[in-house]
């Protein structure tokens, strides 16, 4: 987020928000907690996050000018209302599991024994899978001559 249109808008205008009516301080207590989970969110919600972080932002102007705009010495307002800014998009970068670490989570999990073909295919791995295949420092036996089932070993 570039910047927070209304804290600029206060600083300008030396008004403190403890002064403004209650539901505009409500909302900017709403905005400051959403704000707050920018941190904590993952990249995949981070966009989501500011757009509506942004829409609450300017909202938080608009009740501003409808309740002041008389009153206010540096109202610039109308303009930035106008020239409503243009979103920034987060770029979703999610690194790709290797069939490696695909075999580390299932070990971590106690998941080592029974496990079907499909399931291997659904959580990504890409190796072929043999009688005997040797993914890292995992080796995925064959445990079933008439079905694919599997078992991972660690050596």
């Amino acid at each position: 987020m570039k910047k927070i249109e209304h804290q600029v808008f206060l600083k300008n205008n030396t008004l403190d928000k403890k002064l403004l009516l209650q539901p505009i301080q409500e909302k900017i207590k709403i905005f400051d907690r959403m704000y707050a989970l920018l941190e904590t969110v993952s990249d995949c919600e981070k966009g989501d996050l500011l757009e509506q972080l942004e829409e609450l932002d300017l909202e938080i102007l608009e009740d501003i000018d409808e309740e002041y705009a008389d009153k206010l010495e540096f109202n610039e307002i109308e303009e930035e209302l106008e020239s409503k800014p243009k979103l920034e998009k987060v770029p979703i970068q999610k690194p790709k599991p290797t069939d490696e670490s695909i075999l580390d989570e299932l070990t971590k999990m106690g998941r080592t024994q029974d496990i079907g073909r499909a399931t291997f295919r659904d959580l990504g791995i890409k190796a072929e899978l043999g009688w005997q295949t040797t993914i890292g420092k995992y080796t995925i036996k064959r445990t079933s001559v008439f079905r694919y089932r599997y078992a991972i070993e660690q050596h």
